[in-house]
This record gives C-alpha cells, sequence and structure tokens, in this order.
C-alpha cells in the first residue's frame, strides 16, 4: 500500500512492515459481523460492497487503513486512515494494544456512517463524493475512544481505492523494468518481525470471536 503517513519527520524511514494477511482477515470478519446491520443497507444500493484492510508497522508510527469498496464498476472507495504514535524501543503499550486503538476508532467511525437508523448517513457513504460525508475528519483529527484515553489516535477519511493502487503498481511490474530493483532495495531498517508481534493479537482477537472474552475496547467489540 502506499501509506498516508501522519508523521512526516525530516529523515524517517518511509517504509513499514505490513501487517500479516491473517491479522487483516480478521479486521474484516470484525467489522462485517459489527456493522452487519449497515452492511445490508448499503448493498441495496452498491451489492458488491465489502471490506478492505491494509497497513503498516514503523519506528513511530502504526497505520492501518481501512476501505469500504463497492465492487469493480464502482471506483471511488471510502477509506478511513487510523494513525497512532508508536515507539520500538518501547515494550509498553504493546503494538496490539496500539493495534487495537486503531481498529475500534475507525470502526466507530464506519459505524457512524452506516448506523441503520440514520439512512441519510448510508447514502452519504454510498456517494462517489467525498463531500457528501458531513462530519468526516477530511484531515489527520485526534480521536478518543473513552475518556482519559492515554494514547491519541488520529483518524483521516478520504475516497482512496486500494484496488486502483494496486492494479498501478501491477502495471508498474509489468512495464517498468526499474520497478523490481527499487522494490527490493527498499530501506529494510525499519522492518519489524510484525508477525510475531501480532500473535498475540490475533489469538486473543480468535479467543473473543468463540466466546472467551472481550480483548477490545469502544465501540467495535473483537
Amino acid at each position: 500500500m502506499k501509506p498516508d503517513r501522519r508523521n512526516q519527520k525530516p529523515g524517517s524511514n518511509p517504509h513499514g512492515s505490513e501487517l500479516p494477511l491473517d491479522f487483516l482477515r480478521i479486521v474484516i470478519e470484525t467489522l462485517d459481523q459489527a456493522l452487519a446491520p449497515g452492511l445490508a443497507e448499503i448493498k441495496k444500493i452498491h451489492p458488491e460492497t465489502g471490506f478492505h484492510a491494509e497497513g503498516l508497522i514503523f519506528g513511530d508510527e502504526i497505520l492501518l487503513s481501512i476501505s469500504l469498496t463497492h465492487g469493480p464498476q464502482v471506483l471511488p472507495a471510502t477509506t478511513i486512515h487510523g494513525s497512532i504514535d508508536y515507539d520500538s524501543s518501547q515494550e509498553n503499550p504493546s503494538v496490539n494494544d496500539l493495534l487495537a486503538l486503531c481498529l475500534d476508532s475507525i470502526g466507530s467511525v464506519f459505524q457512524h456512517y452506516l448506523d441503520p437508523a440514520y439512512p441519510e448517513r448510508i447514502h452519504q457513504i454510498a456517494d462517489a463524493s467525498l463531500g457528501a460525508l458531513e462530519e468526516a475528519p477530511f484531515d489527520w483529527t485526534p480521536y478518543k475512544l473513552v475518556d482519559g484515553q492515554k494514547e491519541t489516535i488520529f483518524v483521516k477519511i478520504d475516497k482512496s481505492n486500494p484496488t486502483l493502487d494496486r492494479m498501478a503498481e501491477d502495471w508498474l511490474r509489468a512495464h517498468d523494468p526499474e520497478h523490481a530493483e527499487r522494490e527490493k532495495n527498499r530501506d529494510q531498517s525499519s522492518v519489524l518481525a510484525s508477525e510475531d508481534f501480532l500473535e498475540e493479537r490475533i489469538q486473543a482477537i480468535r479467543a473473543a470471536k468463540a466466546g472467551s472474552g472481550n480483548s477490545g475496547s469502544g465501540p467495535i467489540r473483537h
């Protein structure tokens, strides 16, 4: 994915470690279940609507982006980005905890627009225009799930479509002989063992989904 980074400090590494597919699949499953009534309503407008998730871990930031896409015939999507500061030299708060906050925050924003009690909001998010969304965080906006929350999550909404980005990357790989070499030579200094970091989170989500407990916080429960 092309990172829409909030932390753009001079000299910071622009590349991060991608979140593992197992975790991203669970993110999508969680949102599908939590927002099922709203999804059913928006599918009356766009039958092929579904979630797509991507994310990166940097040395100073965690970025999670979740898109609501509407199938290949509808190019605009609605993407909500969640960003939170991360200090890779500190054990607490953990990557798992910070990712949970990002997911809960993004889920809360989607929940606002996919509430069946407010059909006008569902029509807003189904619209191709970003301007149709009322009260939307178009720029990085601090977001608190609960009063007294120590960590601050930042959220941002746009109409980017990860499917189009992926098609552009595929075209570059096929037609630009230098693209593969540039990818190979990316600076790996900030690449983390994200599979290991996220294993605990994946197991916690699976346990919660099986009825063993609740590991999340905020409106979107895992």
